[in-house]
């Protein structure tokens, strides 16, 4: 109400005749001369001389019209900033992501987002499934992009799905592999393999493991490499062979190639996680934008 009565003001400062003031604000000039009225008394300080003639801004008035005129173009700013918030369209998000999220349709989809939504912060980091469950439970993230399969126990937060990948085979492109279509499973007992830390996605790994036991592979673990980006390169060095998620493909690397694997593995699932009733209008309008994206 105070903000309407600043307004009132700043009319009648304005057109300095209560006739012409009340015909742009839509009211009638008594009611108009009342609100000016309360506000002289609240103030203590006339604000208008008034004559039969003219009407003018006393040095009170001249004093307080810039400040109105600040507050309301203020007020207004803080009204859009609370719409812009509570509708998605504004605000801060942080987002944990495992790196087989990082795909050309999930650079496409935030670069989008980012394009669309200037009054939106996004802060991204790569990370485990491990660290991203501790970032979140912790509240350093908001949202997460994380591995997830039915061994793992997230019931005390919520979960969307994003995408399912498959497993490739990563290896040198002068490895015999390598000039086979699809590589049955059971050729990759006791060769050399690389294989990523257990503790960064524990679940994961054992269904790996029980995979490859269950088709009679004894993987011989030479590396254990806590970084995607060292996985690829110790595999095109020649170190090794490993198991990658698919999208791992889009990262072409001189010395590296990709085949896809005969034989049963577990799917690579990908989800949102978040705190229970911690789900804003901007992570719900990030999620459903970054579904969009993947291909169909």
């Amino acid at each position: 109400m105070r903000f309407r009565k600043l307004n009132y003001f700043i009319t009648v400062a304005e057109e300095l005749h209560f006739g012409r003031a009340a015909a742009r604000l839509h009211i009638a000039q008594p009611p108009l001369s009342q609100q000016i009225k309360a506000i002289e008394d609240e103030l203590g300080a006339v604000l208008f001389e008034r004559s039969s003639q003219k009407v003018s801004l006393t040095p009170a008035g001249e004093a307080l019209l810039p400040q109105a005129r600040a507050l309301l173009q203020n007020w207004e700013k803080i009204q859009e900033q609370v719409r812009s918030v509570a509708n998605g369209t504004a605000g801060n998000l942080s987002l944990g992501f495992v790196w087989a999220a990082g795909t050309p349709h999930f650079s496409k989809g935030i670069a989008q987002f980012k394009q669309d939504n200037h009054g939106v912060t996004l802060n991204l980091e790569e990370m485990t499934t491990t660290h991203a469950l501790d970032a979140l439970r912790t509240e350093k993230i908001d949202l997460a992009m994380i591995f997830l399969n039915p061994l793992m126990d997230i019931t005390d937060l919520e979960n969307q799905d994003y995408e399912t990948q498959k497993h490739l085979l990563a290896l040198p492109e002068n490895h015999p592999l390598a000039q086979k279509e699809s590589v049955p499973l059971s050729d990759l007992h006791q060769l050399p393999f690389i294989s990523f830390v257990r503790q960064a996605h524990p679940s994961l790994y054992d269904q790996i493991m029980h995979h490859l036991h269950a088709a009679g592979v004894e993987p011989n673990i030479v590396q254990i490499a806590r970084l995607t980006q060292t996985t690829r390169t110790l595999v095109a060095a020649g170190v090794g062979i490993a198991l990658v998620p698919e999208s791992t493909q889009f990262d072409q690397r001189e010395g590296l190639t990709y085949r896809p694997i005969d034989g049963v593995l577990p799917e690579l699932d990908i989800h949102f996680a978040w705190r229970k009733n911690s789900l804003t209008p901007l992570m719900e309008r990030l999620i459903t934008h970054l579904q969009a994206q993947v291909p169909s």
